[in-house]
């Protein structure tokens, strides 16, 4: 046996990815989007937290800011473009409690008074033009803003109103960024890191799983390796039982399996005993002609060296004889190839009347009381009303004489042979049950199971020896089954009994009993 692996290599079709990696693509995908998710929903809601801090801080620096009560100690401060300080005692630029870089500007008439920030080192500085005029944009005594103020960066900005001067404060940014970026970092690396390993012990256990799966495939390669035609029909290989509880997916696909290979075999199987049953049948049937037809020649061969009328006469009701066991033969097998037609329903339906199977009985065995008078014949009818069945009336009877001459032939003189009839309850309704019952040697047990088969014979030389071709009991059953209907054999020492079911036709009229008591009717 291959192993899975290469089995599974094996089945893959071009460049298509396998099970495995689509599932664990999937898998990764789905863990990639749920990260982002939750990173960029980590990221939004920390940059509000730290922001919502920083507004409360500008909230409390703005608050700080001295000099609201009376205007006219702002200082104007150096002109434009002057490197000197303009709050040199740090009243409002630097002032105890501001952190470093903290902006403050005070507007008056729209124009900045004051503007400029203390570094880390305590160092004041100006802004520029443009810097004042952003100041100049923040609107008074609303919720802070988010400003740029050139190379100085990103601020958070808020104006509060005082004495009629505007005095602006802006707190950095730059350290809120900075932490965002990082969490950002550690977002984006705790993701990577955990997709790589979620990734791979995923496809550890994804290939785990499939393993017996991948069994499963390598029993469906080895079944197409197996000579089905000429080797045995018997399918060895089956999805071991261990794969079946591996999970319950896997479990289903083995168990179909199974059942399929299961099926499989009994249709080969089936198929075998079928070419097999062709076969025996083809040399039986070639065997019952030949000897006929070679009597045929032989006795025709005599007749043209013959002048002798007596001799030419003998021979030819010779050849008749030969020439009514062939046509007989013929018969039986045509009557049988038009039943497995009708059973494989290519063929015509059988005809459908009401059958008096009483008449038909009654019939068949006073003719076979004629024939052969050195049997006892019993005829046992239950009912005092004629028993019909639905069905064909030629095929029908012929049941009926297939069972007695079954019976005459293979049973010797002085046995008593017991012809029954009655109605008794079936499954989806009345039954007519005939029964042939004799009191001669019982049947070989060796050939009971094929005693219905075609050229079946309880003793081969005593069936040739009354002329028997092996093909009544196949018709009988036969006959039966086209009719919806059943038979068997039970025997034992001191009595072998056929039995026959057949649907009883639907409506009977009443009629007759006949009971006979060993050698009449009445």
């Amino acid at each position: 046996m291959s192993g899975p692996g290469a089995a599974s290599r094996a089945s893959r079709p071009g460049r298509v990815p396998s099970l495995r990696w689509r599932v664990v693509a999937a898998v990764a995908l789905l863990l990639v989007a749920t990260n982002v998710v939750v990173g960029a929903v980590t990221v939004v809601a920390y940059r509000g937290y730290l922001v919502g801090r920083l507004d409360a801080e500008l909230a409390t620096a703005a608050g700080r800011t001295p000099g609201g009560d009376d205007p006219g100690g702002v200082p104007s401060g150096p002109p434009p473009g002057s490197s000197g300080s303009q709050d040199p005692e740090n009243r409002f630029i630097g002032a105890p409690g501001q952190a470093a870089d903290t902006v403050v500007a005070i507007l008056r008439d729209g124009d900045a008074v004051l503007a400029g920030y203390t570094d880390s080192a305590g160092e004041q500085h100006r802004l520029t033009a443009s810097q004042r005029a952003v100041l100049a944009d923040v609107t008074p005594d609303a919720d802070p803003a988010t400003i740029t103020l050139g190379a100085l960066g990103t601020y958070r900005a808020q104006a509060v109103t005082r004495g009629g001067d505007v005095f602006v404060t802006a707190l950095p940014l730059g350290d809120l960024q900075a932490s965002i970026v990082r969490l950002v970092v550690l977002v984006g690396g705790v993701t990577l890191l955990g997709l790589v390993l979620a990734t791979w012990v995923l496809a550890l256990t994804v290939r785990r799983s499939l393993r017996p799966l991948e069994r499963v495939a390598a029993v469906a390669s080895d079944v197409t390796a197996l000579d089905l035609e000429r080797g045995d029909p018997d399918i060895p290989v089956r999805v071991a039982p261990a794969d079946l509880r591996a999970n319950r997916e896997v479990g289903q696909v083995g168990t179909a399996l199974n059942r399929l290979l299961g099926h499989v075999t009994r249709a080969l199987t089936v198929r075998r005993d079928a070419e097999r049953g062709m076969r025996t049948f083809v040399a039986d049937a070639s065997h019952e002609l030949r000897t006929p037809i070679a009597t045929v020649r032989a006795y025709a061969d005599l007749s043209r060296s013959s002048d002798d009328v007596d001799d030419l006469h003998r021979n030819a009701e010779r050849i008749g004889t030969a020439a009514v066991r062939m046509g007989d033969l013929v018969e039986e097998l045509l009557l049988l190839a038009r039943l497995d037609a009708t059973a494989l329903a290519s063929g015509p339906a059988p005809v459908r009347e009401d059958v008096d199977l009483t008449a038909l009985v009654v019939e068949a065995t006073v003719d076979a009381r004629t024939t052969a008078p050195d049997h006892r014949w019993v005829l046992q009818i239950a009912d005092d009303h004629p028993l019909e069945v639905s069905g064909d009336t030629v095929q029908v009877r012929r049941v009926v004489t297939n069972l007695l001459a079954n019976a005459r032939t293979h049973t010797p003189a002085g046995t008593t042979v017991v012809v029954s009839l009655q109605e008794v309850p079936g499954d989806d309704g009345a039954l007519v049950r005939l029964v042939v019952a004799n009191d001669g040697p019982p049947i070989e047990a060796d050939v009971l199971p094929t005693l219905f088969d075609r050229f079946t014979r309880g003793t081969a030389s005593r069936s040739r020896e009354h002329g028997t071709s092996g093909l009544g009991l196949a018709i009988v059953r036969a006959v039966a089954a086209a009719h919806g209907g059943t038979v068997r054999v039970a025997s034992e020492p001191g009595r072998t009994a056929f039995t026959v079911d057949l649907p009883a036709a639907p409506g009977r009229a009443d009629g007759y009993a006949a009971v006979t008591d060993g050698r009449g009717t009445r």
